[in-house]
């Protein structure tokens, strides 16, 4: 039985071939399941399947540090006001010297794709 049909593995990480760098926090068999990875092309592979670029939030970034992380999409209700778009480069190199992890879903409970994601503390991470 495959990862992605026993639901061990989200589509992004397949995509990434970095299965084993993801991890499952929801434990129950449901769509909605969410995912947890510090892996760059796991991060890369979910965003840019829904056609999101690496921004920072406002005003936020000052010389290497690429800000307040945010992924941004073209068509999201509010236009990714408020955001800069950055590199993956300094955006990567600012997730690592942050230690954060990125929580993510690739459907919601109705089978959609999901846009749902989060920058988290590592050491809180699931």
């Amino acid at each position: 039985m495959s990862e992605q049909s026993t639901g061990k593995a989200s589509k992004a990480a397949q995509d990434a071939d970095a299965v084993d760098e993801v991890t499952r926090n929801t434990k129950t068999q449901t769509t909605a399941a969410s995912y947890t990875t510090t892996d760059h092309d796991v991060i890369r592979a979910w965003a840019e399947a829904r056609g999101g670029r690496p921004a920072s939030a406002g005003d936020t970034a000052e010389g290497d540090d690429a800000g307040l992380l945010r992924l941004e999409f073209p068509d999201a209700p509010d236009g990714g006001a408020d955001l800069e778009e950055v590199d993956w480069e300094p955006f990567f190199r600012t997730f690592e010297d942050r230690k954060l992890a990125f929580v993510y879903q690739e459907k919601t409970s109705d089978g959609s794709e999901s846009r749902f994601s989060r920058f988290v503390d590592r050491s809180n991470a699931s």
